[in-house]
C-alpha cells in the first residue's frame, strides 16, 4: 500500500516542493460593508472558472479579477486587471473594494501580503542575463496585424510580436484578436510537443515582445482586455478561433527549445487527434463552450 505523499515525504525525507505564490480573493473584510471577495477570472491570458484562490508560479502574472459584490449596471465592470510581480512563497490577499452605497464603482484592494509557511524559498542565486534565442524571435520586423492578415500558419513568436505593435499604435482590437490565437497556439503546441522544459521558450518570446512594452502600455492593453472578457465579444472571438481551426505550422521555435539529449517529437498528427487537441484548447484554455454536436 502506497503511504499519502505528505507522510512518505517526511518519513523518506527526500521530497522539495517547488516554490509557489498564491492569489488568495476569500478574505475580504467582515468588518466592512462595501469590502467584497473577487473570483479568479483569468491568468495570463488563460480562463479559470470562478475560483477564489489559486496558486501561481513566481513572476510576472497578469490576473483578471471579478468581483462578489452587487452591480446595478448591466453596463457597470464586472473584472478588473491585477498586474503582479508574484515572489516565491507569498499569498497575495485582494479584495474588491466597492464604493459608499454599493455603487457600481470599484477597485482592486490588497490586504495583505504574507509568507506562505509550508514553502520553502529556492536558494538564493546571482541573475542571469536572459539570452533570446534566434528561433523564438522573428525573422524581420513584425507590425501590427490586422485580423483579416491573420491564419492558422501565423505561429506565436509573429502573433505576439504582432500583439505588442497593435498595443504600441493603440489598435486595441487587433491587439486582442492576435493576443487570443497566440495563447491559442501556444497552448494547442505544448499540447503536441510533451518535452514540458520546451514549453518555456513561449515566455522567451513574450520577453521579447510584449513585456517589452511600458507598464502604462501594458495596464492600459489589460484594462481593454478586462472590458472585452467581460463583454459578449469574447463569444465572438471563441468563434473566429473555433473557424481559424488548428494550427497548420510545425512547431520548431518550441521543437529547437529541446535538449540535444532530448526525445525526438512527432508532431505530424492525425486529423482525429489534432481535432481533439484543439477542442481541448477551446474549452480547457480559453474557455470557450464546447461545439455543439
Amino acid at each position: 500500500m502506497k503511504l499519502p505523499l505528505i507522510i512518505s515525504c517526511l518519513i523518506l525525507a527526500g521530497c522539495k516542493s517547488t516554490p509557489y505564490a498564491m492569489i488568495d480573493g476569500s478574505q475580504s473584510k467582515v468588518s466592512d460593508a462595501n469590502n467584497y471577495n473577487v473570483e479568479i477570472v483569468a491568468i495570463d491570458g488563460a480562463f479559470q472558472s470562478g475560483k477564489l484562490t489559486k496558486n501561481i508560479k513566481p513572476g510576472y502574472h497578469t490576473i483578471h479579477l471579478s468581483t462578489t459584490g452587487p452591480l446595478r449596471s448591466r453596463k457597470a465592470t464586472s473584472t478588473l486587471v491585477y498586474p503582479l510581480v508574484a515572489k516565491e512563497c507569498m499569498r497575495y490577499v485582494v479584495t474588491a473594494q466597492h464604493g459608499p452605497g454599493n455603487k457600481d464603482d470599484w477597485e482592486i484592494r490588497v490586504l495583505d501580503e504574507r509568507l506562505i509557511p509550508a514553502c520553502t524559498p529556492s536558494p538564493v542565486e546571482p541573475e542571469v542575463a536572459v539570452v533570446i534565442p534566434d528561433y523564438a524571435k522573428p525573422t524581420g520586423d513584425i507590425s501590427c496585424l490586422a485580423k483579416e492578415q491573420l491564419t492558422n500558419q501565423t505561429t506565436p513568436v509573429v502573433l505576439l510580436h504582432s500583439v505588442a505593435a497593435c498595443i504600441k499604435s493603440q489598435d486595441y482590437n487587433s491587439a486582442i484578436n492576435g493576443y487570443f490565437l497566440a495563447g491559442a497556439y501556444a497552448y494547442f503546441d505544448s499540447l503536441r510537443v510533451t518535452h514540458k522544459p520546451s514549453h518555456a521558450v513561449v515566455d522567451l518570446i513574450k520577453k521579447d515582445s510584449i513585456w517589452t512594452l511600458s507598464a502604462l502600455e501594458q495596464q492600459n492593453f489589460e484594462q481593454k482586455l478586462a472590458e472585452y472578457l467581460a463583454s459578449e465579444q469574447k463569444q465572438q472571438t471563441c468563434e473566429w478561433v473555433k473557424a481559424m481551426n488548428a494550427p497548420n505550422y510545425t512547431p520548431e521555435y518550441m521543437l529547437q527549445h529541446l535538449p540535444k539529449n532530448g526525445v525526438p517529437q512527432n508532431t505530424d498528427l492525425s486529423a482525429d487527434i489534432k481535432a481533439a487537441l484543439f477542442n481541448a484548447t477551446l474549452n480547457d484554455y480559453l474557455g470557450c463552450s464546447s461545439p455543439q454536436a
